[in-house]
């Protein structure tokens, strides 16, 4: 009688644990999710509203429906975002930002090498303070304190100065 009980819960454990075995491995939903940084709580940076539906003119002036592509409804932040700077609508051309960069302007084209050379030097003059350097969990804190802007000294300044700044919120002076 004893073995036939204990049989009974070895088997009622394995039925139990038997759901939990698929969440082990990456291909399943709940490992990739755990791998593209979904954890324990939602992320709400994550989560858009969609736009408003709207209803064409004429039911035949519809694109063909297209698997794969974005929903008409759906926001693309990217995109927009690019709008916004460019002030064309669409895409870039490149993946890596060429037409942003013209906009801005010519550019020296041995700039990363001259500001890694100014880096290099900086970090060997500007060591910090021992202690600091000890226990600061953020090294480059330490050592680039010097160069920190203080944003309420630097907004009081400007408005001394009579530069036009936008106003600030009044938790930003108050730091």
């Amino acid at each position: 009688m004893l073995a036939r009980r204990a049989i009974a819960y070895l088997a009622l454990a394995l039925v139990a644990a038997a759901p939990l075995a698929g969440c082990k491995g990456q291909n399943t939903l709940a490992g990739g999710l755990r791998s593209a940084g979904v954890g324990g709580s939602p992320d709400e940076f994550m989560v858009l509203p969609t736009r408003p539906l709207e209803m064409p003119a004429s039911l035949a002036a519809l694109p063909p429906p297209t698997p794969g592509a974005p929903n008409r409804v759906d926001y693309q932040p990217k995109a927009e975002a690019i709008a916004g700077l460019t002030g064309r609508s669409g895409g870039i051309a490149t993946t890596n930002g060429a037409v942003l960069v013209a906009r801005a302007g010519p550019r020296d084209p041995a700039i990363r090498s001259e500001l890694a050379g100014e880096d290099v030097a900086w970090r060997q003059s500007h060591h910090g303070l021992l202690l600091p350097r000890l226990i600061a969990k953020d090294k480059d804190t330490v050592t680039y304190g010097p160069m920190l802007l203080d944003a309420p000294a630097e907004f009081e300044r400007l408005r001394a100065q009579g530069v036009q700044v936008p106003a600030a919120p009044p938790s930003a002076l108050g730091q």
